[in-house]
């Protein structure tokens, strides 16, 4: 039987490992990218779930990695979907005080690259006349977030981007989807430690975001549960719109 592959973007983060393992689970060999981090949890959850790994570096700021990166993906058993997850932030300034080289980082990793990865999956996708892109954005992409308007704008552009292309592959039978996570606890949102009692008070559940909320979004988006549904972004957030 032919195993299907997934390709996920920044898997070795608290959601990328959540997405790894849920995929790993389910029977889907795994196309993982890195940059800064090693591979060893995800090599270990793998093997634990007895899949092939096949580990990709991958720089959102370069194109020639970009596209390097996606075409070594479709050379592995039937790709039938990709998880855009890698992305950045930074510590929370008001834009008067921002300087441009974190705009600048922020606006081509996340955003470019994303439009990158995006424009090369589609290239891909395209000749096997199917597919399935999910893009991570955030709430901040939806609602704003004060401090953190660069990363909100590029996470806005992702939704922009995921509506957009959703429209334009449908006829080739390829779906496109986003995914908007609230607070989610990872390494990325340690540094809101002390404020995490207020921002559960702000969440209509009361509780803080888990990887795994996040990794169960994207699975169903990925599989034909929601064979239906293209161009939608799903909120993760516990119901919360502003932290």
């Amino acid at each position: 039987m032919l195993r299907k592959s997934v390709l996920i973007t920044g898997a070795c983060g608290g959601i990328g490992e959540e997405v790894v393992s849920l995929f790993a689970k389910n029977n889907y060999n795994i196309v993982a990218t890195y940059y800064k981090s090693g591979t060893e949890k995800i090599k270990a959850i793998c093997d634990k779930y007895n899949v092939k790994l096949k580990a990709i570096y991958l720089d959102l700021k370069d194109e020639n990695s970009i596209k390097a990166c996606i075409e070594q993906a479709f050379n592995e058993d039937y790709l039938e979907c990709a998880i855009c997850n890698a992305g950045i932030s930074k510590a929370e300034i008001l834009l008067s005080d921002e300087s441009v080289e974190n705009i600048d980082e922020l606006i081509s990793t996340n955003l470019r690259g994303t439009i990158l990865c995006n424009k090369y999956l589609a290239k891909g996708f395209l000749k096997l006349k199917r597919g399935n892109i999910i893009n991570i954005s955030s709430i901040y992409g939806l609602y704003g977030g004060a401090c953190e308007v660069v990363y909100s704008a590029t996470k806005a552009g992702i939704i922009g981007l995921t509506k957009a292309l959703a429209v334009e592959l449908a006829p080739f039978n390829i779906r496109v989807n986003a995914v908007a996570p609230g607070f989610i606890e990872t390494k990325m949102t340690a540094r809101f430690a002390d404020e995490q009692d207020k921002i559960k008070d702000l969440t209509p559940l009361k509780r803080l975001g888990k990887a795994e909320d996040v990794a169960n979004a994207v699975y169903f988006l990925a599989t034909d549960m929601s064979k239906f549904i293209t161009g939608e972004v799903v909120t993760i957030s516990g119901g919360a719109l502003r932290f």
